[in-house]
């Protein structure tokens, strides 16, 4: 199954410009693959007419989310916050208008009852953005 935005919107606790993702293109147990249309300067989280590559961890954060949703309904009944990121590699300053669509994956590295932690990379069809891992803690 795939999902276009309003599927999304059901995955993640952010509506409107704040989902940030706008199909899921691919996903299986381990592996999910979602696009995003490039991010342009009316973005909530631009500024200067420019979206900050950090930013872009957001897009990998609600790809897991989803991610986590389509693997198991109930994630989404609990619910789930950023807890930690690791390996963070920013590999520009930011995604400015006309670089084309995002291309956000992630890779489940593992997951228990109390988090799940994934590998992540974000990118436009000529860059890399950001990559690294972040960790969800599951809320009750």
């Amino acid at each position: 199954m795939m999902l276009d935005r309003a599927g999304i919107e059901r995955c993640v606790p952010h509506a409107g410009a704040m989902c940030l993702l706008d199909a899921v293109t691919q996903w299986d147990a381990l592996h999910i693959a979602c696009s995003a249309a490039a991010p342009g300067a009316e973005h909530p989280l631009a500024r200067d007419g420019m979206v900050p590559a950090v930013a872009a961890i957001e897009y990998a954060a609600q790809a897991t989310a989803v991610h986590g949703t389509l693997l198991d309904a109930r994630a989404a009944r609990c619910g789930g916050m950023l807890a930690t990121l690791n390996d963070v590699e920013l590999h520009c300053h930011g995604m400015a208008p006309g670089e084309g669509p995002l291309v956000v994956r992630a890779e489940l590295v593992s997951r228990d009852a109390a988090a799940c932690l994934y590998a992540f990379d974000v990118a436009t069809p000529r860059r890399r953005i950001v990559s690294g891992r972040l960790m969800v803690a599951f809320t009750p």
